[in-house]
């Protein structure tokens, strides 16, 4: 805990270092802010969206979790309130709803908050091959990973740019930097979160707001079943992070707030930089021996 503690301070400190040189774009005559600011973590009801909720919560941030399931949200807004100084709001929807998304603002609203940090960590992979995968189940997919998240970040970030200060965290994966035969959508969906985000980054530098991408590599929660992966050859051979290891990564980097990549982990950290180099004609054979849902 000491640890933890220590290198929180040393990321905070190196973020107040280098304060000046992210909003030295920003004019003299900025709106005043009335209302509280708030950290808002779509899928926020289990895996590294749990787990970096209750890294925030025990920092003492405010929090609105947001998912589809209500019971296991509210389950998780409720234990986490009991390690907070700050408050744990839930709301349960469908984000692929687009006509729902003002509810959200409503809520703020109502409390008197706004959203100073947006986690788009809501995700979602094929269970089916692509030949064999419904549409329907494709577009769901792509319509959670690319459309919610860029949805969301155009509703939130001018807000933050016009305050001149922010914070954009996109989840994506190590899948966004190499290609992904068995699971193309999902990884695909990813190199798009991946680029958006890293563009997203320049376009704004320098008016007060940190973007990030999370390149997590594969972590120990459900979603592996959820895509059917469970006996891939990647769950056997590839070292699995544990979702509050990632979590502590990426409150580190919000901290420091420089790298528009937060790679969780020495290994994968090496690996992403690998991966960016290597030709994806060789690394899709291997990724696909890696990946192929295999029955055994």
């Amino acid at each position: 805990m000491k640890t933890k503690s220590f290198t929180l301070k040393i990321a905070a400190l190196i973020g107040k270092l280098t304060e000046f040189w992210r909003r030295r774009r920003l004019p003299s005559n900025l709106p005043e802010v009335h209302t509280t600011p708030l950290v808002l973590i779509t899928g926020g009801s289990g895996g590294i969206g749990a787990a970096l909720a209750h890294e925030l919560a025990e920092a003492g941030y405010n929090l609105l979790l947001i998912g589809k399931n209500e019971d296991r949200l509210r389950s998780v807004a409720a234990r986490l309130q009991k390690i907070s100084s700050g408050e744990i709001l839930s709301l349960a929807m469908d984000l692929a709803n687009f006509e729902l998304h003002d509810t959200i603002d409503d809520l703020l609203e109502s409390k008197g908050y706004h959203v100073e940090i947006l986690v788009n960590n809501a995700g979602l992979g094929e269970r089916d091959e692509f030949l064999e995968a419904e549409w329907s189940e494709l577009e769901h997919v792509l319509d959670v990973n690319i459309k919610v998240l860029t949805a969301l970040t155009h509703r939130y970030l001018p807000k933050m740019t016009a305050r001149g200060s922010g914070t954009l965290l996109n989840m994506a994966s190590l899948g966004g930097v190499t290609p992904g035969p068995y699971n193309s959508i999902y990884f695909s969906t990813k190199a798009y979160v991946v680029n958006f985000t890293e563009s997203l980054a320049n376009e704004v530098r320098g008016k007060g707001v940190y973007i990030g991408a999370i390149l997590a590599g594969p972590t120990k929660t459900a979603f592996h079943h959820k895509i059917d992966g469970q006996n891939s050859l990647y769950n056997y051979l590839l070292w699995h992070l544990k979702p509050r290891f990632v979590a502590r990564s990426v409150h580190r980097g919000m901290l420091t707030r420089i790298w528009a990549i937060i790679t969780p982990g020495f290994i994968y950290s090496l690996a992403a930089l690998f991966l960016r180099v290597i030709p994806g004609s060789l690394m899709a054979p291997l990724m696909g021996f890696l990946y192929k849902k295999r029955s055994f």
